[in-house]
């Protein structure tokens, strides 16, 4: 996609993928509604006050000019405004914006002002078709189609000088001459509209891309800055702060919690027998088989080599510890198949609560560390709690 974004840049040319066509029109939508919300509003407006022109210059018409302009407002603006806040296609609603400047040309220079013999009647038309030119300005989100519309209200309006200067070639040519220029101006102005907001939102979107893609780089190093990345558990680090946490937690609620330190018996003659892929592999196996004996809502922490930490944060009594460290210390006797090959371990688990045997990390942590070599000397392959 990187590359088809990149192409489109370079030639502008180029279509917008396919695959964005939806997301360039939402693009549009976001960065155009609430200026076509105004121009919106101020075009309706300014259509209705020339009402007061009709009143100064061509006074015979004012009458029906207030009565249709008046119906024209108080339906048009009100459904465009409703469409512009609830419909997300930008093009649709430069369909609509300019659909309803049609209908106010025709209002304008069909039935109001071929009504009157006055004067003025071929300045104020002029002056009214440069305003309606103007107006199309506002077409960015296709340049063919601003091309359509305008050439559109091209033909209208000359329909109209024809008819209001009885065929004069002359007055077609002096229309000509102030109208066309603005017309290729404002469609020069869609042109570099379009061309912008396509650049814009290419732009965007790699620029999302370099985001999105950094967002993920940077969880990916917190990630492995706080796991062990052979077991994918979390590092002394990571087990430091929850126990932290967890201390601070259960402090304030005045409960209990269980610091399990385990070390493998037999992990060395597993590495210098069958290589360190074996041990790895046993590793691995052993952290799973602990996560399983655990509770989602604790913590299983590998601190280097063969020793691990287990934190469990909230239990009703010593026993509940107990428990859990005789579950896992069963499970780890058992035999481990490490690609056709048979090892038997075991482990020595040494237990520490909160807060019968220590109410700060350091204090908690040394207790079940000298339970953990306590058990060591006691002939290993067992558990032992904190005194």
């Amino acid at each position: 996609m990187r590359d088809l974004i990149n192409a489109s840049l370079k030639n502008w040319r180029l279509p917008i993928p396919p695959a964005l066509k939806r997301d360039f029109l939402h693009y549009q939508y976001r960065q155009n509604a609430n200026f076509m919300l105004l121009i919106t509003v101020i075009g309706h407006l300014a259509f209705y006050s020339y009402a007061i022109a009709d009143y100064l210059l061509v006074p015979e018409i004012f009458d029906r000019s207030i009565t249709l302009r008046t119906i024209f407002i108080g339906i048009l603006l009100p459904l465009n405004i409703y469409l512009i806040r609830k419909v997300r296609n930008i093009t649709f609603l430069e369909i609509v914006f300019s659909a309803s400047l049609m209908l106010a040309t025709v209002l304008w220079l069909g039935v109001l002002l071929p009504r009157t013999q006055s004067d003025v009647v071929h300045t104020y038309v002029y002056a009214s078709i440069i305003f309606v030119v103007v107006l199309n300005i506002v077409i960015r989100s296709n340049y063919w189609l601003a091309v359509f519309i305008s050439l559109l209200h091209t033909v209208v309006t000359l329909y109209f000088v024809y008819l209001l200067d009885h065929g004069d070639r002359e007055a077609i040519f002096i229309y000509s001459i102030v109208y066309l220029p603005v017309l290729y101006f404002s469609l020069f102005i869609s042109w570099h509209n379009t061309r912008t907001a396509r650049r814009l939102f290419l732009l965007s979107l790699i620029e999302e891309q370099d985001k999105s893609e950094l967002e993920e780089a940077n969880r990916k190093l917190t990630v492995l800055s706080h796991t062990d990345a052979l077991t994918g558990v979390p590092n002394r680090s990571l087990f430091d702060d929850r126990l932290q946490q967890a201390i601070a937690k259960a402090r304030r609620d005045k409960t209990r919690l269980a610091l399990l330190f385990i070390d493998l018996d037999q992990f060395k003659q597993v590495n210098d027998s069958h290589g360190h892929a074996a041990g790895d592999l046993l590793l691995q196996q052993v952290t799973k088989h602990m996560v399983d004996c655990v509770r989602e809502s604790d913590t299983v922490a590998r601190i280097g080599g063969d020793e691990f930490e287990i934190l469990l944060p909230t239990i009703e009594s010593p026993q509940d510890a107990l428990v859990v460290a005789t579950k896992i210390h069963g499970v780890l006797t058992k035999r481990f198949k490490l690609d056709g090959i048979e090892v038997d371990i075991s482990a020595s688990i040494g237990v520490a609560i909160f807060p019968e045997h220590g109410r700060e990390p350091v204090e908690l942590s040394r207790n079940a560390d000298i339970a953990l070599y306590r058990a060591k000397e006691l002939g290993r392959d067992r558990v032992e709690m904190a005194v």
